[in-house]
């Protein structure tokens, strides 16, 4: 198992996302914090052993609604350990903590981080992706585990996009997401093996988790409300996972307040892992519309009248509006 836990925290990197609707989701713009800190945090002189590039002192790049990552912002991190160290064996994770996302954001499958190997103009490979659906402020999101940290520097892009697909709307006007982004490096036995949910909560009825398996690939998952192993597991197509590891969100309108529910998840070589968590709220009134007044307008010899219907839900305090004509 573990042989030394000492944690290199190897970067934090503060950025806030404004979203900003002018006339349609067709303009966007985005702001970052300038200042990206180095923390190193052991009781070791293992950070003498790494090798560190914070590159951008901030999320670069053009963020705007897109079919892929490459349409979001990025900021790209090189990480390497010297000869003295050859023969250790030191895993890299990189997290991200959420300080601050607005309560559309935290809902809406259409804002996603991904990370890629290689930097933003040359990318060799997509190692995760997710969005931020479930996450609340004080979260911590596992965006990458177990990388192994080699003597030939490495770069790692992490990337926050709009997906296109997810039909992004101006529910996300002005809203903001703060985060700080994290490695942490481990020396580890070579005979380390991780299986473990590295994050659950509830929000309502949807209970979101992410599973983390350096070893084998997660195949299954299940929610009971026994903490006895299921019966019964639900497929994870292989599609759905990336590196070993999987994010989970699950919605059953049929959960019930103030009960505890066990979320497990197996791999491909029938080992389980599980943890539980409590429903503490459940949204059981539908939402509330009202309609605004009638517009009239006159455009050449044609009249067109508009008016706009709001719907409110007072659980996820989610507003809304769509215009009828």
């Amino acid at each position: 198992m573990i042989k030394k836990r000492h944690l290199i925290y190897a970067f934090i990197i503060i950025f806030t996302i404004a979203i900003l609707g002018i006339g349609s989701y067709s303009f966007w713009s985005w702001t970052s914090g300038t200042n990206k800190n180095i923390i190193f945090n052991t009781a070791s002189n293992l950070k003498e052993y790494i090798n560190y590039d914070a590159g951008e002192s901030k999320f670069v790049g053009d963020f705007q609604i897109g079919d892929d990552y490459t349409d979001g912002i990025h900021s790209t991190i090189s990480l390497s350990k010297t000869s003295e160290v050859a023969n250790l064996s030191l895993l890299a994770t990189i997290h991200m903590d959420i300080k601050e996302i607005g309560n559309n954001m935290k809902v809406s499958p259409a804002l996603k981080w991904t990370v890629t190997k290689g930097t933003s103009t040359n990318v060799i490979e997509e190692l995760a992706t997710g969005n931020f659906v479930g996450t609340n402020a004080g979260d911590t999101l596992t965006l990458v585990p177990s990388i192994n940290v080699t003597t030939e520097k490495t770069d790692y892009t992490i990337w926050i996009w709009l997906d296109e697909a997810e039909n992004p709307s101006d529910l996300l006007t002005g809203e903001k997401l703060s985060t700080n982004v994290w490695t942490e490096i481990n020396q580890l036995d070579d005979a380390e093996d991780r299986f473990e949910i590295t994050l659950i909560n509830a929000n309502y009825q949807t209970i979101s988790a992410t599973v983390v398996d350096n070893k084998y690939k997660v195949t299954h998952y299940a929610i009971t409300t026994s903490d006895s192993t299921p019966s019964s597991w639900t497929e994870i197509t292989p599609a759905s996972d990336k590196n070993n590891v999987y994010n989970l969100t699950d919605t059953d309108n049929t959960r019930t307040v103030n009960t505890t529910y066990y979320v497990w998840f197996k791999d491909e070589n029938n080992r389980t892992a599980h943890k539980s968590v409590k429903v503490t709220a459940v949204d059981t009134t539908p939402p509330s519309c009202t309609w605004g007044s009638w517009s009239v307008s006159t455009i050449g010899n044609n009249d067109t009248s508009s008016i706009t219907l709001t719907c409110t839900d007072n659980e996820s305090e989610i507003t809304i509006s769509n215009l009828t004509t």
